[in-house]
C-alpha cells in the first residue's frame, strides 16, 4: 500500500509540474528589479572568471530579495564548447530555474534570462523515496503472526455439528410418473 501512496504522489506532482509550469525571457538592468510570476528578480551583476581550462561568465541574480541566484556559461577552452549552468530555487511547492541567455560579457550591466516556473517538483523526489521504502518493507517484511502451517482463519465448524448433518436422513426423491 506505501507503494500506491508514492505512485499516487508522483502522478499528481507530474500532472501539475507539466501542466501549470510557466516560462518567460527577461532583460535586467542592473539595479532595476523586474516582476514576473509572483517573483521580482534584479541583476546585481555580470562577473567573469577564468582558470586554464574553462572561462565562466556568471549573472548574479537576486531573487525576491532574499538569495542571490547564479546562472553561468561555462566555455571549456580546450573544447570550444559552451554549457549553460542554471541556477535552481527548490521549494515544497514550486521550483524556480534560472537560465543566462545570449553572451554577456564580464562587467555588462544587462543580461537576459530565461525563468522556468515549475509545481511540485520536489514531491517527485518525496513520492520516489515513498516508493523505494515500500518496496524495501514488501521485500523484507516482518514478523508474520500466522504461520503457513496455521489453519486458515475461515472459522471451523465444531464436531457436533458435522455429526447431526450427518445423522440427518436425506430426503427421498420423488417418484415421477410417465
Amino acid at each position: 500500500m506505501i507503494v500506491h501512496l508514492g505512485v499516487i504522489i508522483i502522478a499528481v506532482a507530474l500532472a501539475a509540474s507539466n501542466s501549470y509550469s510557466r516560462s518567460a525571457t527577461l532583460a535586467l538592468e542592473a539595479g532595476e528589479p523586474v516582476s514576473w510570476g509572483g517573483h521580482t528578480f534584479e541583476l546585481q551583476d555580470v562577473r567573469e572568471s577564468e582558470t586554464e581550462r574553462a572561462r565562466v561568465i556568471t549573472a548574479d541574480v537576486l531573487v525576491d530579495d532574499d538569495q542571490v541566484y547564479g546562472p553561468a556559461h561555462t566555455r571549456y577552452l580546450q573544447i570550444g564548447q559552451t554549457i549553460p549552468t542554471p541556477s535552481v530555487r527548490t521549494g515544497p511547492v514550486k521550483d524556480v530555474y534560472l537560465t543566462l541567455e545570449g553572451s554577456p560579457a564580464g562587467g555588462d550591466t544587462s543580461a537576459t534570462i530565461r525563468v522556468f516556473i515549475k509545481p511540485l517538483v520536489v514531491w517527485l523526489w518525496i513520492g520516489g523515496a515513498i516508493m523505494a521504502a515500500g518496496t524495501l518493507l514488501a521485500a523484507f517484511p516482518g514478523q508474520r503472526k500466522r504461520r503457513p502451517t496455521d489453519p486458515v482463519s475461515a472459522p471451523v465448524a465444531p464436531a457436533e455439528a458435522l455429526a447431526a448433518h450427518e445423522a440427518e436422513p436425506e430426503p427421498e426423491p420423488e417418484a415421477v410418473h410417465v
